[in-house]
């Protein structure tokens, strides 16, 4: 069976070997998440080197997912490691670097001090320790009180959930990695923390400015991305249901809810979206996850997710292959279920009003005939993120020339890329989808396909043509 959930796997210290790369790819992983929050970009070139090689001898495209860091907030160092506070003391959190102690801490983002009002909250450590600001001495420091302690360690992160930061989502550093970046073969850059989609577009008109061809996943980790999420993910060529900050940020039960609102309206947007965090977290330490965790998986393949991605199980854990294996263990049942028990959705998505012509009429087709694959031959990949948005029970095939556009296939749900050498006769396609499922024993001779392109072939956005063909 084509397990038509994607799989994406972060890299790290336990995913850094040419062997380990090799058993992710052969366990499912279809995307590399490189985490620009860690490690250097030496790290990051080899890891890229990798897999380019593994790549290179597969013959199947690999699609590289740069994520940056953005205006994530850390505690500064504290003097001995860590400190306790004690529910009902007061904390100063100061611009101007310091060790920190049990009174007095600093933060990595200066700006911190100006950003904050009187009754705000601050939380540190994943909200396990939360303070309410109760004086600001502008320009200097804010002064908070302990409502709920604990130990703070150095390097433990800071959330500012009812604060309008007016800070940009690319940070110096961002800008540092992004003008390393696009001198390398990524794929996808990934924007953190966005909170509008001016945000978007400040990222898009500096890769312009760089003249790099990436494509932008929006992380969708603040309240604030909820109240613009339609023009967030219209401005955006992918999006991702980040977990973490925004479990922190927003209530824990309204999670849930929002990975269902982001998720249908990528659906319905034909945007490839990403479900993340703590989707496998026991396999970090341990060989088999949780019931709860196979059933969060599963629930966002139902919640019709493109992608479902592993963080620190493959980056730093101790099972990362066996964390791939899991995750596309899971997505196959609960595709063999959706197949039998959910009907298709509807989807008001496509290019065009030819291209939305031709999809719903590949549908019926689909629902009348038994129709073993679909070929969509595509310059840009936007005809195959169509039918991917369809939720098609048969493979899409998405033929293309173009090595990028084939490695960004990656995300879209159900789709294999093919690579194709340019053609000007439409038999031509015809007879590369014939061999490509008959190679792949996806269909056998007397059995059918539907084939969509563009004609003239090669012309991007000119999808007019269906043909039904049958295997010779």
């Amino acid at each position: 069976m084509l397990i038509r959930t994607k799989i994406v796997a972060t890299l790290g210290p336990a995913s850094s070997s040419l062997d380990m790369l090799r058993r992710l790819v052969r366990a499912g992983c279809d995307v590399f998440r490189v985490n620009f929050s860690h490690g250097t970009h030496e790290q990051h070139a080899e890891s890229l080197r990798l897999v380019r090689q593994i790549e290179d001898e597969t013959g199947s495209p690999l699609a590289v997912l740069a994520d940056l860091c953005g205006p994530k907030i850390r505690v500064s160092p504290i003097g001995g490691g860590s400190v306790l506070l004690a529910e009902g003391q007061t904390l100063a959190i100061q611009r101007e670097p310091i060790i920190g102690q049990a009174d007095r801490i600093s933060t990595t983002l200066a700006e911190l001090v100006d950003e904050v009002q009187v009754g705000e909250s601050v939380l540190l450590d994943d909200g396990r320790i939360r303070l309410e600001v109760v004086e600001v001495r502008p320009g200097r420091e804010v002064v908070c009180r302990v409502v709920a302690g604990g130990i703070l360690s150095s390097g433990k992160g800071v959330n500012l959930p009812g604060t309008k930061l007016t800070l940009s989502a690319l940070t110096e550093k961002d800008h540092r990695d992004l003008a390393w970046l696009v001198q390398r073969d990524f794929d996808y850059v990934a924007l953190s923390f966005v909170r509008r989609p001016e945000d978007i577009q400040a990222l898009r008109d500096r890769l312009g400015e760089l003249k790099a061809d990436l494509h932008i996943v929006a992380k969708i980790e603040k309240p604030q991305a909820l109240h613009n999420l339609e023009p967030i993910v219209e401005a955006s060529d992918a999006v991702m249901v980040a977990r973490g900050d925004l479990g922190v940020e927003m209530s824990l039960p309204a999670v849930p809810v929002a990975q269902k609102m982001i998720t249908a309206l990528c659906h319905r947007l034909g945007k490839p979206c990403i479900v993340a965090t703590q989707m496998l977290e026991s396999m970090i330490q341990s060989p088999t996850p949780t019931r709860a965790e196979v059933s969060d998986v599963a629930n966002a393949v139902m919640d019709a997710a493109d992608a479902v991605m592993l963080s620190g199980e493959t980056a730093v854990g101790k099972f990362p292959a066996e964390s791939v294996a899991m995750m596309n263990r899971v997505v196959e049942d609960i595709q063999a279920y959706h197949d039998l028990h959910c009907p298709p959705q509807d989807v008001a998505f496509a290019p065009a009003r030819t291209a939305a012509a031709l999809a719903g009429a590949v549908r019926e087709i689909i629902r009348i005939e038994d129709i073993k694959a679909v070929a969509a031959f595509s310059m840009s990949g936007l005809t195959a993120r169509m039918f991917a948005k369809h939720r098609l029970r048969c493979p899409i095939l998405g033929i293309s020339p173009d090595r990028r556009t084939l490695r960004r296939m990656g995300l879209y749900y159900g789709v294999i890329p093919v690579q194709a050498s340019r053609m000007q006769y439409t038999q031509e396609l015809l007879d590369l989808a014939q061999q490509v499922v008959l190679d792949r024993e996806i269909a056998a001779a007397g059995e059918k396909i539907v084939v969509v392109c563009g004609r003239p072939l090669g012309s991007s956005g000119k999808t007019n043509t269906l043909i039904v063909h049958t295997i010779a």
